[in-house]
C-alpha cells in the first residue's frame, strides 16, 4: 500500500523537481533616451546591452528606447515612477527634474576648462549619488556631454545680438526659461523633438547646445552661426530605479553594474574628440564659428552673473552651488 501511494505521487514529485530547475524568467532593463539612433550615446548603450547579454547569458536584458520614442525626459521620469521604465539616459536638464542640485554644474562661466570639470565631477559625484539615492534612484555613467555654445541664424557676438532673436530652449527647462526671460532675452520653450521643426518654421532663431548634440539632431542646419565662447559644461548620466536594481540576481548584480563604470570612463575619454569631430563635420556643411572679442566676453560674463543671481537659491540649492564653487577654487589653488 505504501509503495502504491508513493508511486501515485511520483509524477507530482517529478514535476516539482523539473520546475525547480527551469531557468528563471529574464529580467529586462527598459531604458529610454532622447539621443537619436546613430549618436555616440545610443551606440554606447547598444554595446552595453551586448555586454549584459554576454555576462548574464541572457538572464538580464537591456532594452533601449532611443530618439525620444518614450517621450520627453519628464515623460521618462514619470514612467520610471510608475514602473513602465526601469531607467533613462538623461541630459543634465532631465537630471535636474529629479534633483535641481545638479544644475549647479551649469552655472555660467563657473567651470571654464576640462581639468576643472574632471576634478569637480569626480569629487561631486558622491554628493549627487547620495541625493538621488534618497529619492529612490541610482546614478551611473556620470559623464561629460560637451560645452554649451550659442547657435543662431545670425552671428552672436554680443548679448544684444541674441536679445534680438527668438531663443529656443527644450521644454521642461522651466528654471532656465524663467532665468533667461528675467535677464532680458526673448525665450520660447519647445519639446526637445520639436526644436528642429521650430528652427525650420522660423518659430525660433537660436538655441544653445553642445556641438555633439547640435550635430546629432541636425539643429545647426537652420542656425549656421556658432559663438566660440563656451558658456558652461553639460553632463549626462544613466539613472536606474533602486527597485529595479533589487530585481537583478545577486550573483549578477556586481558584474553588470560594473559595466556602467567602464562606460563612464569611455564616454569621458571620448567626449573631446567627439566634439572636435562634430565641429569639423558641421563646418564642412556650412557652420561658421565666430571668435568672441574680450569686450564681448566681458559682457557675456556680466549677463551670466545676472543669471546666477536669479537662479541660486530659487532654482538651484545654495548648498550645491557653494560645493561647486569650492571645488573649482580647490582645483585652482
Amino acid at each position: 500500500m505504501g509503495i502504491m501511494i508513493r508511486r501515485k505521487f511520483w509524477p507530482l514529485i517529478l514535476l516539482l523537481f523539473c520546475l525547480h530547475y527551469l531557468p528563471a524568467e529574464a529580467v529586462t532593463l527598459k531604458i529610454a533616451t532622447l539621443a537619436p539612433v546613430g549618436s555616440p550615446w545610443v551606440e554606447s548603450l547598444r554595446r552595453l546591452s551586448a555586454e549584459w547579454d554576454r555576462i548574464s547569458q541572457g538572464r538580464v536584458n537591456l532594452k533601449i528606447y532611443p530618439g525620444g520614442i518614450a517621450g520627453e525626459e519628464a515623460d521618462m521620469i514619470r514612467k520610471m515612477r510608475i514602473g513602465q521604465l526601469a531607467g533613462a539616459a538623461l541630459t543634465q536638464l532631465g537630471l535636474g527634474l529629479l534633483d535641481s542640485a545638479i544644475l549647479a554644474l551649469s552655472t555660467p562661466f563657473l567651470i571654464q576648462e576640462e581639468g576643472e570639470l574632471d576634478y569637480v565631477m569626480k569629487r561631486a559625484k558622491p554628493y549627487f549619488e547620495s541625493r538621488l539615492a534618497d529619492k529612490g534612484y541610482r546614478l551611473f555613467a556620470f559623464s561629460k556631454a560637451g560645452w554649451v555654445h550659442f547657435f543662431g541664424r545670425e552671428p552672436l557676438i554680443f548679448p544684444e545680438d541674441l536679445k534680438r532673436l527668438k531663443l529656443g530652449v527644450p521644454a521642461g527647462d522651466a528654471a532656465f526659461v524663467e532665468t533667461w526671460r528675467r535677464i532680458g532675452f526673448n525665450v520660447f520653450s519647445l519639446p526637445f523633438g520639436d526644436l528642429l521643426v521650430g528652427l525650420q518654421a522660423g518659430m525660433i532663431d537660436a538655441f544653445y547646445a553642445p556641438p555633439v548634440v547640435a550635430a546629432s539632431f541636425q539643429w545647426f542646419g537652420s542656425a549656421r552661426h556658432m559663438s566660440a565662447l563656451p558658456l558652461a559644461p553639460v553632463v549626462g548620466a544613466i539613472v536606474v530605479t533602486s527597485e529595479f536594481i533589487e530585481r537583478i540576481p545577486l550573483d549578477l548584480r556586481e558584474p553588470l553594474l560594473a559595466t556602467f563604470t567602464t562606460l563612464e570612463g569611455e564616454l569621458n575619454a571620448q567626449m573631446r574628440s567627439l566634439e572636435l569631430e562634430a565641429l569639423a563635420v558641421m563646418q564642412e556643411q556650412g557652420l561658421e564659428i565666430h571668435p568672441i572679442p574680450s569686450e564681448a566676453a566681458k559682457q557675456w560674463r556680466r549677463i551670466g552673473d545676472q543669471g546666477i543671481r536669479v537662479m541660486i537659491g530659487q532654482f538651484v540649492p545654495e548648498e550645491s552651488y557653494r560645493l561647486i564653487v569650492d571645488l573649482v577654487s580647490e582645483y585652482n589653488q
